[in-house]
């Protein structure tokens, strides 16, 4: 499990893994999903994450990607992104 957590937060995911955002952004680890989701406009991200069709693709991409079934808990049923940001940063302290 905790070499599943270091690959998150400091290796890239396979090729076939990376997560394309909405708005052409390649993610393929933790630090660049913090970077993406930093830096993309409020539209992107209620594209990925939303209420409104029970979304949270950056979760989902978290839990398949990396087996990290904590982080995705904590983020699943956040919609605001500053919390949303604040849960990644935190995660690798």
């Amino acid at each position: 499990m905790a070499e599943q957590i270091i690959k998150a937060i400091h290796g890239d995911c396979r090729a076939d893994q990376v997560f394309w955002t909405q708005n052409g952004v390649l993610v393929h680890n933790i630090y660049e999903l913090i970077h993406a989701v930093e830096h993309m406009d409020e539209f992107t991200f209620r594209y990925h994450v939303n209420e409104d069709n029970n979304k949270n693709d950056f979760a989902d991409w978290i839990r398949d990607v990396f087996a990290d079934e904590e982080l995705a808990m904590k983020l699943e049923g956040l919609n605001d992104k500053k919390k949303y940001l604040e849960i990644l940063k935190q995660w690798v302290e």
